[in-house]
């Protein structure tokens, strides 16, 4: 051992492997999966066999500088709470999942390190088993220049969230290439987007095949984009979560009520002017929904006369 407590590369390597990958795992989630495979061909095999730690890696794709980072998410469950993060914390949830002291789930302070947009698509193509692992991608880059080429090895992914994208008209059918290359999406965020006056809402959820839960933080969405997204995946969704949303138009219970007919409703958020309490309470009340017994979930909450309430979804199978 040398006086400074640090092994020299050859020491290192006499360590068993289960050693060196509690070792491996005090460091950055970026060093984790782009660096340390780069060493040599056993640390490459000893990253790609730790599915447990790959499984709680997250990528972000950031916007201005093109860079791209790898961080981790302490246990499943933070990755679930990651759905319903309110809108105006989640740039501070992010950035909390990437500092030293969210993603170092060992105890052990390490610096953040970020790659550039090629040497991510390098390193997906190189080190497919080990990137191939990450299920959450977070992208707040223009879309426009968005190109999934490089990141079709990442083909495990079941979380794809766009924070704070400017969505124009032609990004629309990017959106339809991100459902195809990446068809294991099941859930789908759109928080703080700014979304283009002629953009077709349909595109936000008809490229995802397996969509289970959807989340839309923006201005506002008609009643017809309602009824087309329960409509388009009536067999598979289970959440709707229109946060920041504001549902335009007075069928909205006619159309929840003739698409959700004969499910079991346990969460659905929106507001919207034309809810009335009246209104929520004839909808909860009806004979075609199966509300559960326990009401504890179900919630109607006023403010500067909106009204807003939530409950979950059973898919019909």
């Amino acid at each position: 051992m040398m006086d400074d407590d640090r092994l020299p590369i050859n020491d290192i390597n006499a360590l068993p492997d289960e050693i060196l990958l509690c070792i491996f795992r005090t460091l950055s989630a970026t060093e984790f999966v782009a660096t340390l495979p780069l060493v040599c061909d056993r640390w490459s095999r000893i990253i790609a066999s730790d599915a447990c730690t790959l499984k709680r890696v997250g990528m972000h794709h950031e916007n201005a500088t093109g860079a791209v980072e790898f961080f981790y998410f302490r246990d499943e469950s933070e990755r679930s709470l990651m759905f319903h993060w309110p809108s105006d914390e989640y740039a501070a949830r992010l950035l909390q999942c990437s500092s030293e002291d969210s993603y170092d789930y060992l105890g052990v302070g390490s610096s953040v390190r970020r790659l550039d947009y090629a040497n991510a698509f390098y390193l997906c193509a190189r080190y497919e088993e080990i990137c191939g692992r990450v299920t959450t991608l977070v992208i707040s880059s223009n879309l426009s220049v968005y190109a999934t080429d490089g990141f079709t090895y990442v083909d495990r992914l079941t979380t794809l969230v766009l924070h704070g994208v400017r969505i124009r008209e032609a990004d629309q059918y990017t959106l339809t290439e991100l459902g195809t290359v990446y068809f294991n999406v099941v859930d789908v965020m759109y928080v703080k987007c700014s979304l283009a006056s002629r953009f077709d809402l349909k595109f936000l959820h008809a490229g995802f095949g397996q969509l289970r839960r959807f989340r839309a933080d923006h201005n506002a969405v008609g009643v017809r984009f309602l009824e087309d997204l329960l409509h388009a995946h009536r067999g598979t969704l289970e959440t709707v979560v229109l946060g920041d949303c504001t549902v335009t138009g007075d069928r909205w219970i006619d159309v929840l009520s003739d698409k959700l007919r004969g499910r079991t409703i346990n969460r659905l958020s929106m507001h919207s002017a034309y809810f009335t309490e009246r209104c929520v309470n004839r909808f909860l009340t009806s004979a075609d929904l199966v509300l559960p017994d326990d009401r504890s979930n179900v919630t109607i909450n006023s403010d500067l006369s909106r009204i807003s309430f939530s409950i979950d979804i059973v898919p019909l199978r």
